[in-house]
């Protein structure tokens, strides 16, 4: 007679486990996160074979990963070169964001099984023909079975196979139900082990929470090898792709795209989603560059300053860290001897675009002062520039990237830390380059552009 299951309490968060139910799991300090589940024994199947040797590390053979190209270079960039075979990605982001889409996209250029457990095969087929994917390397299922998937992996040996979404997967040897704890953790796993033994590279299609975390438990992150996170305002057109995790490449770099009618498209000029140019300049508009991985991406930093009606006067960033907004503030009124108490402070980074760059410090001070005393800064001027508590101007990091990004975007202005002078002066740099010790300087130096 079979022994009755078993129940305990498992932690959405990070996936520990329990004998009673906790208000908040001591694991990860996470409240109202643990589950009742019942537990259960599951049957591992196509275990890989205990192999009853070592290796010395010096005696391992280095052999060259032959990483398959998606025919999208953005993607390609932010997975590191390519898809590397027997990995696994998670790829999360927003209901309608454009997961699926980017999916089907990548999996046209090489040998694809798509098993799709939230649309159709008519509605993918729909989707398709709008985007114009060619069909002839991409395979259809609509099976959700751990055990069946296997199969068809084994079978058909693809080169890539795309699981949307993890959420809907379930196995047969665990009775709790489809999208819990247990089911995604069991799948995850078997997928993973089947993707090292066959050599197949995975690309999970995650759901993700109301605080923009992936739902399940936190230890799916812990067993894919890349995490992605596709990120976008609905109201504008560009999507950014950006790694969180990423065994086989940096986590720096991100990929920028423009949701289309046809889906999405890689964009060339980068500066043109987030710097407009203008006929005239007005007060409070800097422009700056921020480091993102391998690029340098100019964008425009926007700042109003106004008389507050309040006792405390407000602090509100979008796309800026409001807390460090808030520092700035500080060391503006310390160190250049003016009062912001007054004032209510909104700053904007123009088109959505989210920067946490310190060397950017400077530009987002210039806006504030530039707003305040209705001071123009002209569109041909770049400032760069991190501020210490002590009102000093320090060195920008990668100022070289960012003085040519600046040249090739026609800017003819910098202001500049003084210590990143000697680096950008033998660059071949036409334009005048303005040196900053302190914050002091900077109200004077903005007057006389």
């Amino acid at each position: 007679m079979p022994k009755k299951p078993k129940t305990i309490y498992i932690c959405n968060e990070c996936g520990a486990t329990f004998q009673k139910w906790l208000g908040k799991c001591p694991e990860c300090n996470s409240w109202n996160t643990i589950v009742e589940e019942m537990q259960d024994t599951p049957v591992f199947k196509n275990e890989i074979p205990f192999e009853n040797s070592i290796h010395p590390l010096s005696q391992v053979l280095s052999e060259s990963v032959q990483r398959i190209p998606t025919g999208i270079g953005e993607f390609d960039l932010v997975c590191g070169g390519g898809v590397v075979p027997g990995s696994i990605i998670l790829l999360g982001g927003e209901p309608g964001i454009g997961k699926s889409t980017l999916a089907l996209q990548v999996a046209q250029h090489c040998t694809t099984l798509y098993c799709s457990g939230e649309e159709t095969l008519q509605q993918i087929h729909l989707r398709s023909h709008r985007l114009n994917i060619k069909p002839d390397s991409i395979h259809l299922s609509s099976v959700t079975d751990i055990d069946h998937i296997e199969a068809l992996i084994r079978t058909n040996a693809p080169q890539l196979v795309i699981i949307d979404s993890i959420q809907t997967l379930y196995s047969k040897d665990i009775t709790s139900p489809v999208g819990s704890v247990s089911q995604i953790r069991y799948t995850a796993s078997r997928l993973a082990d089947i993707a090292k033994q066959t050599q197949t590279s995975i690309l999970l299609i995650g759901h993700i929470t109301k605080d923009g975390s992936i739902a399940g438990p936190k230890i799916l992150e812990h067993i894919v090898d890349t995490v992605l996170y596709f990120e976008g305002d609905f109201t504008r057109d560009y999507r950014i792709l950006r790694a969180f995790k990423n065994r086989f490449g940096s986590i720096n770099e991100i990929a920028l795209f423009t949701m289309t009618a046809t889906g999405l498209t890689e964009v060339k000029d980068k500066n043109t989603l987030f710097v407009q140019s203008h006929d005239t300049s007005f007060p409070g508009s800097v422009i700056s560059a921020t480091i993102e991985g391998t690029r340098t991406i100019l964008f425009e930093a926007q700042s109003l300053v106004t008389a507050t009606s309040f006792s405390n006067p407000r602090r509100m960033a979008d796309g800026f860290d409001v807390n460090r907004l808030n520092l700035l503030v500080a060391v503006i009124e310390k160190h250049a001897k003016i009062s912001l108490s007054s004032f209510d402070i909104f700053i904007n980074v123009a088109g959505g675009f989210a920067i946490d760059d310190t060397s950017c410090d400077l530009a987002i001070a210039a806006a504030i002062i530039s707003s305040l005393k209705n001071i123009v800064i002209p569109h041909s001027c770049g400032i760069i520039g991190e501020l210490s508590l002590s009102g000093q101007v320090r060195s920008a990091s990668h100022s070289l990237r960012r003085l040519t990004e600046f040249s090739n975007s026609g800017i003819t202005t910098i202001i500049l830390p003084r210590n990143n002078v000697s680096e950008v002066s033998n660059t071949g740099f036409t334009g005048t380059l303005i040196p900053l010790t302190t914050i002091a300087e900077l109200t004077q130096i903005l007057q006389r552009l």
